[in-house]
């Protein structure tokens, strides 16, 4: 049975809580249990936001957790706080256009990514978060773009459907690029 306990932190504004509400909600419309809990201060963008998500085939035992198979960190706060509490064998993505020479993480596979470059260079800085969301997926391969845009269709206010096809543009491009080059060493 499949149980992934994520984690995703960076700065308000950032996209950090889409992320994490698609892949709850993407689990959710698979047939997955998920527990998903957010922390962030709504009054101040550019502040600390963090939240957490478990997502699982079967029963979620315990939805409160406090070490993680996988983190997205977008920035190096999100990065220090979060990464020295991912299991053994467990994954961080971190944004590389962000985050400079971050302390490396022994047992942790560690993908640096240039995230918010390469949307910037796509024209796409303002969905930065589904290259993100687009790259986490297809290293944890969790769910289809297809799965991701329902979760999407099930949280997001009608008003922001309009959205989507943009959404799944980027998803689609993340998930045909090769990940290789950007494996970093722990």
């Amino acid at each position: 049975m499949r149980v992934e306990r994520i984690a995703g932190a960076g700065k308000g504004g950032a996209g950090v809580l889409t992320c994490l509400k698609t892949l709850g909600y993407s689990a959710a419309a698979k047939g997955w249990q998920m527990a998903y809990t957010s922390d962030y201060n709504p009054e101040t963008r550019g502040g600390l936001v963090e939240g957490t998500l478990v997502v699982s085939e079967g029963t979620i035992d315990n939805p409160v957790i406090d070490s993680f198979t996988a983190v997205m960190a977008f920035d190096l706060d999100g990065y220090e706080s979060y990464g020295p509490r991912i299991l053994n064998g467990g994954m961080i993505l971190w944004d590389s256009s962000k985050i400079f020479d971050p302390p490396p993480l022994n047992g942790v596979i560690s993908y640096g990514i240039p995230i918010f470059e390469l949307a910037t260079q796509a024209g796409a800085a303002q969905v930065a978060n589904m290259a993100m969301l687009g790259f986490f997926n297809k290293i944890l391969d969790l769910f289809t773009v297809d799965e991701l845009i329902s979760g999407m269709e099930d949280y997001l206010p009608v008003w922001r459907h309009k959205l989507l096809p943009g959404n799944r543009q980027v998803l689609e491009g993340v998930t045909a690029m090769d990940l290789d080059p950007y494996l970093q060493a722990s």
